[in-house]
């Protein structure tokens, strides 16, 4: 299994990725700190891509979360069945909370910084 970081605090990036490594649940990570660089590579995949978990920072600049996951539902059916998608953040703004789960492409909103506990109990459901 691939894990995708999409988030553009280098320092975010750098936890994430040695936590996701320390546990064992990834040998592999992709960084990306913009969401249209992460785009771009998701529309080049196809359906021999790995299952690959992404995980979504709410906040950046250019394209936020939200509008990351507009442009995820224009990628093939094939590549998005190889894909779960999770948001992650620090935001305490309910009217984020709620487009979280309202969105049909996230799968859940994890808290910052990332708890693998958590994300190990979602990645067997």
């Amino acid at each position: 299994m691939e894990f995708i970081i999409v988030d553009d605090s280098v320092f975010d990036q750098f936890t994430q990725e040695k936590l996701l490594l320390k546990s064992g649940l990834t040998q592999t990570v992709k960084t990306f700190n913009s969401a249209q660089h992460a785009i771009d590579h998701l529309r080049k995949q196809d359906v021999d891509m790995p299952e690959t978990v992404i995980l979504l920072d709410l906040q950046m600049p250019e394209l936020n979360g939200f509008e990351f996951t507009e442009q995820y539902g224009l990628l093939p059916d094939a590549v998005r069945k190889r894909i779960r998608l999770f948001m992650i953040s620090s935001t305490v703004d309910v009217s984020d909370i709620e487009q979280a789960k309202a969105n049909p492409y996230i799968i859940e909103l994890l808290p910052k910084p990332l708890e693998i506990r958590l994300l190990r109990e979602l990645l067997r459901k």
